[in-house]
């Protein structure tokens, strides 16, 4: 009885979370079924443009509770990159980012926040968002500029 009653807890709060992105979205100026998308490994997932950066937002199933992760791709790498040094410049930037870290998946520089869904509010979604959409933008051209690659995913 404990199961079923802790998955119905965890399926209230996906649907509950989704509707709260969808209505942040929305207040963002985005269009919120356009931008529904399908990603591997999200329950659901939301693809946003902010200037040069393209961000996802996706809800992600975590072994406590569901996650909402907001990851934008600044910048696809080539070989022309100093990897070392960008990825020390990298480093000291999260120093100085709030609720939010520079990452790395292959070729693409993130930046990215995540946080369980639990007890989540929408000041919480808006601000996970707004944060992760201007950082990119902010650092974007700015890294390109100094390493080289492409800004965003490279398309």
């Amino acid at each position: 009885m404990a199961q079923a009653l802790f998955a119905n807890q965890r399926e209230t709060n996906l649907h509950s979370t989704v509707s709260l992105i969808e209505e942040v979205l929305t207040e963002l100026g985005h269009d919120a079924t356009a931008s529904r998308h399908a990603e591997p490994a999200a329950l659901h997932a939301w693809r946003i443009r902010k200037g040069s950066a393209l961000t996802r937002v996706s809800l992600i199933s975590r072994t406590e509770f569901t996650h909402v992760r907001v990851c934008a791709i600044v910048m696809t790498l080539d070989d022309k990159v100093d990897r070392t040094a960008l990825h020390a410049h990298l480093l000291d930037l999260n120093a100085g980012l709030c609720g939010a870290a520079f990452a790395t998946q292959g070729d693409q520089v993130l930046l990215l926040a995540e946080r369980s869904t639990l007890d989540l509010d929408r000041s919480e979604v808006r601000e996970l968002i707004r944060r992760v959409t201007t950082y990119a933008d902010d650092h974007d051209d700015v890294l390109v500029s100094r390493f080289g690659g492409v800004m965003g995913s490279g398309d």
